[in-house]
């Protein structure tokens, strides 16, 4: 489960910061899917969610870091592309129904990982170029 943390997450950015808790919100939604083996439908509902938010806030983010001249900018841009290529395959074989209970759960724990730390690691470098 994914648990937000201002002290350690926050970009400064309120609409981004808002952004992350609702993708927190659905992956977290996800998991609890898995684990409590609720309908396959319910849980790709929540990945169909998930594919749509993940790209519309990269965009979001992207532009913000552009605004705001976020040293990292380029480097944050690789980043979701990387997730979403991971992201991509994930959403594809669950949809084809090639998609294992195990496999789901270790591909979910790997996005979660990602999102996580890309959010406290990478994100939060918004917050210093907001402030100038």
């Amino acid at each position: 489960m994914i648990i937000w943390d201002e002290a350690t997450m926050g970009t400064g950015v309120p609409e981004l910061d808002t952004q992350h808790k609702k993708l927190f919100e659905k992956f977290n939604e996800f998991s609890e899917a898995l684990a409590s083996k609720k309908s396959l439908e319910a849980a790709g509902d929540i990945l169909d969610f998930l594919q749509f938010y993940a790209k519309w806030h990269f965009g979001q983010e992207e532009d913000c870091m552009n605004k705001y001249k976020c040293p990292i900018a380029d480097q944050n841009k690789k980043a979701h592309a990387e997730f979403l290529k991971k992201f991509d395959r994930f959403y594809t074989e669950w949809q084809t129904g090639n998609m294992t209970s195990k496999l789901a759960q270790k591909t979910y724990n790997e996005l979660e990982l990602w999102l996580v730390n890309h959010v406290a690691r990478t994100d939060t470098q918004l917050r210093p170029c907001v402030k100038k």
